[in-house]
């Protein structure tokens, strides 16, 4: 994450003041996926309702009508739970890559947006257990890692720093994984900076 800022931050003063005349538009970001819910993970009595997120994206504005979103995000949640009196180290990983169709609202300080897209998702677990412990005995289930196709419908905005080719934009994001089953749903809101390419 170092590393992708000090790139950016040596982009925008390498960059100047120069016009936008490319259309394209680099971003980092971070944030939440708040309300996670995934039928056949089951962890006992513990509720997996929040990961953490970071990722990239690049931004399209020059489609007729719509802009273009492709996202890289990697989202996360590592805890250590105490099942029957005993550790248990797990770790759930989604790593996202998604192309996302949305319709600007043009203002004079913030572009607006709405819109919706599709991805894959490849999630992943990790665990560490005591072997005395039994996960079936305990309530617990935890699938096998895979790959799946997923949708969204989006909400955002933009918002330009006039004096550099740089901005600001937040989102929030309602997302569905079909999984064997029950679909897996999600919510993310998501905040960064972007760079508007020369």
């Amino acid at each position: 994450m170092k590393k992708t800022f000090s790139l950016l931050v040596c982009l925008i003063f390498c960059a100047g003041g120069a016009g936008a005349v490319s259309g394209i538009e680099i971003g980092v970001k971070s944030g939440l996926i708040d309300n996670y819910n995934q039928a056949n993970l089951n962890m006992a009595d513990y509720n997996i309702n929040q990961l953490n997120m970071i990722g990239g994206q690049l931004y399209f504005s020059r489609l007729p009508l719509v802009d273009l979103i492709l996202s890289g995000d990697y989202s996360w949640r590592e805890r250590t739970y105490t099942i029957a009196g005993q550790p248990f180290e797990f770790k759930l990983r989604d790593m996202a890559v998604t192309a996302s169709l949305v319709y600007p609202i043009k203002l004079p300080v913030a572009t607006p947006y709405i819109g919706g897209g599709i991805g894959t998702h490849s999630i992943s677990y990790e665990y560490i257990r005591p072997l005395s412990l039994s996960l079936a005995d305990n309530g617990i289930a935890i699938p096998e890692t895979s790959t799946f196709f997923g949708y969204h419908a989006l909400i955002g905005a933009k918002i330009d720093v006039s004096t550099f080719p740089v901005g600001f934009f937040m989102e929030a994001r309602l997302s569905r994984v079909n999984s064997p089953g029950e679909d897996i749903s999600f919510n993310t809101y998501a905040g960064g900076i972007y760079l508007t390419l020369p």
